[in-house]
């Protein structure tokens, strides 16, 4: 449910986003916007934000660090004590890099600017704030999005494809596999860390947030993720040089489970597909939930692999990033803001 009317003293508009009076709303906008896209991560995390909406400020308190609702950033727009638009903002895991998100804008109220009044908003914070560079993902069929984020300078780095294996679907695990794994060693993280950057552009492993602390392997990395709420484990090839790695995550509270796999490219038809079964033979005996993975770059040449063990294509994102300090036609979008170049 959302928080019911917003407080009078609020405005309306455009307005800087407060989670005690903003989160039921915006938790309803993103629902109702991207119903035929929201994930199981997507469904959890909107699950939690109505919850503290229902709980005010209390909530808040129990619950908001949880979504890193205390240092939340961010724009709404607010028609008739609604809220109908969204934009979300943080910094991003690379020095001077800020991640846009949740750009949203509900069906009655789109063509009116309010998308474009959001993101310019969210670039003149960013420049007040120091920032280098901005970046998004966009699905890369949402043509008008992308037509709006060209015109404010941002430009694609890579795209990546999300696919999904619901949780009703038996596990098609092969009695035996023809390679030999082994769980990862904490010494080996940097090179699990190497694999991952491996045939992936530094601007797409900025926006990717391709980073070392993703790629911790070892008994204490494991036993953090699961005071954390997750199981997650390393597994690489047993034998030869690290060529090929995949990780399986389990999330507990949302009760779904997350694939990732490294492999170099010039052993992606050879290794591919026998890292994949791997990865599916590691869950056999886990909970039936969903199973979701995403493959970036090259990586996407597994998508056969990973359909014919159950998997569908869900979304094809296009991640895109603008350098600050660009000069483009932005309008005033807060009384007051930066009118200098971004």
């Amino acid at each position: 449910m959302a928080m019911g009317p917003l407080s009078p003293r609020i405005g309306e508009g455009l307005q800087p986003f407060h989670p005690l009076w903003h989160l039921g709303g915006v938790a309803d906008l993103l629902m109702e916007t991207f119903a035929d896209e929201v994930g199981p991560w997507g469904r959890y995390v909107l699950r939690r934000m109505r919850r503290i909406a229902r709980w005010g400020a209390l909530g808040l308190w129990l619950w908001g660090t949880d979504l890193g609702l205390e240092e939340a950033l961010g724009f709404v727009w607010v028609e008739d004590g609604k809220v109908v638009g969204n934009v979300s903002l943080r910094r991003a895991a690379f020095a001077g890099g800020w991640m846009l998100g949740n750009v949203a804008v509900h069906p009655q109220w789109q063509r009116r600017s309010i998308g474009r009044t959001l993101v310019e908003a969210a670039l003149e914070e960013v420049v007040r704030r120091g920032g280098t560079w901005v970046g998004l993902e966009v699905r890369e069929d949402n043509l008008p999005a992308r037509r709006l984020y060209e015109r404010l300078g941002f430009e694609p780095v890579g795209s990546s494809l999300e696919l999904l294996r619901p949780a009703e679907a038996p596990w098609p695990v092969p009695d035996s596999l023809p390679i030999r794994i082994r769980r990862a060693r904490a010494g080996e993280s940097r090179s699990l860390y190497e694999l991952a950057r491996e045939g992936v552009p530094r601007p797409h492993q900025e926006v990717l947030e391709i980073r070392p602390s993703a790629y911790r392997a070892g008994w204490e990395a494991e036993l953090t993720s699961w005071l954390e709420g997750r199981r997650e484990t390393w597994w690489v090839v047993a034998d030869g040089p690290l060529n090929g790695a995949f990780r399986v995550t389990s999330h507990r509270p949302a009760r779904w489970h997350d694939i990732e796999i490294l492999v170099r490219p010039q052993e992606i038809e050879t290794l591919g597909k026998l890292l994949v079964w791997g990865a599916l033979a590691q869950l056999a005996h886990r909970p039936l939930w969903d199973v979701t993975t995403v493959l970036p770059g090259y990586r996407q040449d597994l998508a056969a692999v990973f359909q014919e063990a159950g998997f569908q294509p869900s979304r094809r994102l296009l991640q895109m990033r603008r350098l600050m300090g660009k000069t483009v036609p932005v309008r005033s979008a807060v009384p007051g803001a930066l009118q200098a170049t971004l």
